[in-house]
């Protein structure tokens, strides 16, 4: 179970609060005996973590494998970058 500590506490002993969490230590914040608040020691997220939480990615909905197909093309890739850089319009 979490410790709590009351609003007063919180703010005549932040700098020991703070100390306390960074210990590893979770609390609740209450007020007159009511719960408001819980301060936790900070994790930093991983870079996929940090982008689920701004919604730029989303997670898998599935765990399965994903199946590709390998083939092989015969192209000869001088011929085709030749081919590709002659289409292009130099303007």
């Amino acid at each position: 179970m979490d410790s709590t500590v009351s609003m007063r506490e919180v703010n005549q002993r932040t700098s020991a609060v703070i100390q306390r969490v960074s210990e590893g230590e979770e609390l609740v914040v209450t007020k007159s005996g009511v719960p408001l608040a819980r301060i936790i020691p900070f994790k930093p997220r991983s870079t996929y973590e940090q982008m689920v939480a701004e919604g730029r990615i989303h997670p898998a909905k599935s765990t399965k494998p994903i199946k590709i197909k390998s083939f092989a093309i015969d192209v000869d890739l001088e011929q085709f970058m030749e081919e590709e850089r002659a289409d292009r319009d130099p303007f």
